[in-house]
């Protein structure tokens, strides 16, 4: 495959990041909301649950910086052409799920911060308080906190659609993976 199919390096390098962080986050995220709130616990026994929250936020909020990069260097470099093999319904179908993705990679840490911002605690990244920009909020901090959720479902099952539609190209021999590898 020539140059000009491929996505850039910094494309692809970014690609693979933001997608390893966006899977460990969504994993920590379903881990962490099942485990023990202090109050839950009997006397003595120390919960573990703020430690990956705050890690959740950290790799959400350096998440949202990657992905402002990567939409950036995305506006100033022009993707590749589909491989004429992907018909024109398939091309379609892969715009609106790339467009719905970059919505989502914007919504999730937007969502997730402002959550952060209207609960009690200080939002933290990697250990550096963040300035608080509202006063806790129980109501927000609940709106916030079921938006996140509802969107992360969404962007579970965008994922999936992403990654069956990797597999199938791949199965196919379309030439469509090849575009975002080394």
């Amino acid at each position: 495959m020539n140059s000009s199919m491929k996505y850039d390096r910094v494309q692809v390098a970014l690609h693979w990041v933001i997608a390893a962080l966006i899977l460990a986050m969504i994993a920590l995220g379903l881990f962490m909301v099942e485990l023990p709130k202090q109050s839950e616990l009997p006397p003595g026994e120390e919960s573990v649950r703020a430690f990956y929250f705050l890690l959740h936020k950290s790799l959400g909020i350096t998440a949202a910086m990657l992905i402002l990069v990567r939409i950036g260097w995305r506006l100033t470099h022009k993707a590749p052409p589909l491989p004429d093999t992907v018909v024109k319904w398939q091309q379609k179908a892969s715009s609106i799920v790339h467009g719905l993705l970059y919505t989502l990679m914007l919504a999730m840490p937007i969502s997730g911060y402002l959550q952060s911002m209207y609960s009690k605690y200080h939002t933290k990244f990697w250990g550096i308080e963040l300035p608080r920009l509202a006063e806790a909020n129980d109501t927000m901090k609940a709106t916030f906190n079921e938006v996140h959720e509802v969107l992360a479902f969404l962007f579970i099952a965008m994922i999936a659609i992403h990654i069956a539609a990797a597999v199938k190209h791949k199965l196919a021999k379309s030439g469509v993976i090849e575009r975002m590898t080394f």
